[in-house]
Parts: C-alpha cells; structure tokens; sequence
C-alpha cells in the first residue's frame, strides 16, 4: 500500500490542484444525481400509490418517511463523520489512520442498523400509533415499517454508509453509480410488486419490497467494489484494521451526531408536522406528505451538493489550504443559492400542477398547494445552512455543527409549529419552516465568523 495507483493520484490531483470548479462539480455531481433519482424513486413510490385514489395508503407512506429516513440518520453518523475524520486524515499525508478510521465506520454502522431494526421490531406497534397512524393507514403502515425498517434496516444503512464513505476517497462516480443503482432498481420493481406480483391492496407492501431489494442490490454492489479495491491505502473489509483506539470513535462519532441530529431532528419535526395536521384528517397528512416530496427536489440537491464536496473541503482543512477551502466554500454556495431560488420561483408559481401529479385527491391537492407555496420560501435560506454546517463537519468544527444542527430543527421549528398552529391554525404549522431558516441563517452566520476569527489566529 506504499505506492499510489492511478485513481488514488487521479483523487489527490483533484483535491489539491484541480480547478475549483472542476474539482466541486466532478465530486458533486454524481452525489446529485444520486440524490435526484433517490427523490424520483420516492416520487415514484407515491405516484404509484397515489394512482389507487386511497388517501390512507398516501398518508402511510408520508407518515412512514420520518422513521425510515432515521436510517439514513445512522448511516450518516458514521457516514459523514467518517468522511470528515478520512479526508483530514488524508490532508494530513495519515492513510494509515485513514484506513483505521474507514474500518471503525463500516463495521460500527453496520451493528447500530441491527440494533435500529431490533428496537423497530419490539416497538413497531406503538411506534405506528405515536406517529400519526390511524384505523385505516394501520395496516399499511405495519408492512411497510417491516420490509423497510426491520428486514431491510442493513441494506438501507449500508448503502448509504457505504456511499459516504467510497466518496470520502474521492471515488465520487463509483459512489454516485451504487447509490444511484439502487434507486433505479427500487423505480423499476415497484410497478413490478404493486401491480403485478402482489394482489390489489397490497400496493403499500409491494413497494416496501421493491425499496428492500434495491438497497439490498446497492449494498451487495459496495461490497464487491470494496473488496476488489483493497490494495487500496484506505478501502478495507477487513476486521483487523477495525479500532477503538488512536482517538477514531471519538473523531468520527463528535462529527456523525451532528450529522445524524441533523437528519433525525428533520424527521422528528415531520413526525410532528404529521400529528399536528392529522387533526384535520388524512387529505391534509397526505397533502403535507406530497408537499414536502415536492420540496425534496431542493432540499436534496443542495445536500447532494454539500456531500459531495465535503470530502474536498476537509482535504484542504487537513492540509491547511485554507485559500483553496474558502475558494471551494464560495463557488458552491453560489451554485446552491441559485438553484434554490429558481426551485422557490418554480414551487410557488406551479403548486397546483406539481401536487396533482401525485395524487388527484381533491382536497389533498388543495391542502398540498397551500403547503408547498409556504415551505418553498424556505429553501434559499436552507442551502446557506447546509453549506455552513458541511463546512463545520468538513473542519472538526463539532460544536458548532451541533449547535446548528438541533437549532435549525427541533429546538426552533417545532416550538414554532405549536405556536403558529394556535395563531394561525392549520397553516400556521408549515410557516414555522421559513420563520426557523430564517434564525438558523443567524445563528449560522455567528457561528462562521468564529470559525473565520480562530483560523487567523491560528487557533485550529
């Protein structure tokens, strides 16, 4: 492992001298493209549903998206934290504690998603009855949670684990293609299992297996690759490089939980969003779902956009490039910025249509077209704290990924829902996302001159 082969020099030439643009495109583009057709994949999961006219099978799905998305909030405490701990290391000319560090996050990832999916397996009924389940999305609910999140909890994980971690070296097309295999995969079987294999109203079930198979394939996918790449300085399958030493848990898991609250703080005001409009029936809950699919197009860029260059951001940090890391920092701020504002325009402007493609429920399109307006405005002022808080997870900068990630959800939106909900009613609930952007971008922006101050006085 001394010497380099030519896709580790090809990696280094692109964090340490490629044009900047060049560099930030070439890493994040297929991380976007993975996120485009993984938010196709859940459109095509609700199109599909949609198509039977059943509001309770659409509000199962939309209820179910919080606690199957904690999945990724797993995958990405090791995921993102091990990606920051690697590239570092990396900057630092350290490929042997790289390599440690890649270990400890494969493996430590792959056990918390069998503990994930033990606790979904004891819990599964009461779970369902605190998240906005009711009588007639019950039964939906069941098995979904069962395929998804207690059979298919490893998959699911270590696909995206594994994503996060292959980018982390700068493999970003080999990441992008096995996370974007899988989404494929899942567009394909589902027609395949909703309409075909299994019997009418099995539909929800029938995309639950489709989602279970697809991760399953992208998984497997990343272990072949893995393991035919090991010679390489950092990739490994093997127990013996695994570690609880040298200060690895501890580097990783000060960056993943951030990263991970970041997720399960989102997930958890969704969960509330859904209680809170379960009030007023499930045409409201399944518009809300179809709104906040609709808003994943923004949302998920830009994450796919920040992912993908953090490898190159705590590269430079490593090795102490700061002008190349504020360079990278300002090219793709601007490239997020832009693109929210025109997916704002686009919401706003084009609500009705966008919802009724997903369900032509009458009252759910109109509920729906009411959210989406409101959380659209949100989306310029999120790709700022996305970016902002990549930065942090890039640099080591722990508590200030922390601070950010519980302040931009939970500690701010949710207190807010219950307040504009008692203000406003109904549509109080959703203004609470732009009115939290709005003080996270605050925060965020205190937070970032502090950074700024200890960099020049040589405080990191």
């Amino acid at each position: 492992m001394s010497s380099l082969n030519t896709s580790e020099k090809r990696s280094i030439a692109l964090f340490e001298s490629a044009p900047i643009p060049e560099a930030v495109l070439s890493l994040a583009v297929p991380t976007i493209i993975t996120q485009l057709i993984n938010i196709i994949y859940n459109f095509a999961d609700t199109w599909f549903v949609g198509r039977t006219g059943n509001a309770a099978m659409v509000a199962a799905l939309s209820v179910c998206m919080p606690v199957y998305i904690l999945l990724t909030a797993v995958a990405n405490l090791f995921g993102i934290g091990g990606a920051s701990v690697i590239s570092r290391a990396l900057g630092r000319k350290d490929p042997r504690y790289a390599r440690k560090a890649f270990a400890f996050c494969f493996y430590g990832g792959l056990a918390a998603a069998v503990l994930y999916s033990v606790i979904i397996a004891l819990l599964r009924r009461r779970l369902i009855l605190s998240i906005g389940g009711d009588q007639s999305s019950y039964p939906y609910i069941y098995d979904y949670m069962f395929w998804t999140m207690i059979v298919g909890a490893v998959p699911t994980v270590g696909n995206v684990l594994c994503g996060h971690l292959v980018r982390s070296v700068g493999a970003a097309r080999e990441a992008g293609f096995g996370m974007s295999m899988g989404g494929v995969l899942n567009i394909i079987l589902d027609p395949l299992f909703m309409f075909v294999i299994l019997p009418p109203g099995h539909e929800v079930t029938g995309a639950a297996v489709a989602t279970c198979l697809s991760n399953t394939a992208a998984f497997v996918y990343f272990l072949i690759y893995i393991y035919r790449h090991r010679d390489h300085q950092v990739l490994t399958l093997s127990p013996s490089d695994f570690t609880l030493g040298e200060g690895i848990p501890s580097g990783v898991v000060s960056i993943g939980v951030p990263a991970a609250l970041a997720t399960s703080m989102a997930m958890l005001s969704n969960i509330v969003a859904n209680s809170l409009v379960s009030e007023y029936g499930s045409a409201a809950v399944a518009g809300m779902g179809v709104a906040k699919k609709i808003n994943m197009l923004a949302f998920n860029t830009t994450m796919g956009l920040t992912q993908g260059v953090l490898p190159l951001l705590g590269y430079n940090f490593g090795a102490g490039n700061f002008r190349r890391l504020k360079e990278s920092i300002a090219f793709t701020g601007a490239v997020g910025l832009l693109f929210n504002l025109l997916c704002t325009l686009m919401f706003r402007s084009f609500a009705p249509g966008l919802v009724s493609f997903f369900i032509a429920e009458e009252a759910s399109v109109s509920f729906g077209s009411a959210f989406l307006r409101v959380i659209a405005l949100a989306t310029p002022l999120a790709s700022i704290c996305y970016l902002t808080n990549t930065v942090f997870q890039a640099s080591g900068r722990r508590i200030s990924s922390f601070l950010l990630s519980i302040l931009r959800k939970g500690c701010m939106d949710i207190p807010l829902m219950l307040l504009f909900k008692t203000l406003m009613g109904m549509y109080g609930i959703v203004w609470a996302t732009p009115c939290a952007e709005i003080g996270s971008l605050l925060v965020a922006a205190v937070l970032i001159r502090l950074m700024i101050r200890d960099i020049r006085e040589n405080r990191i």
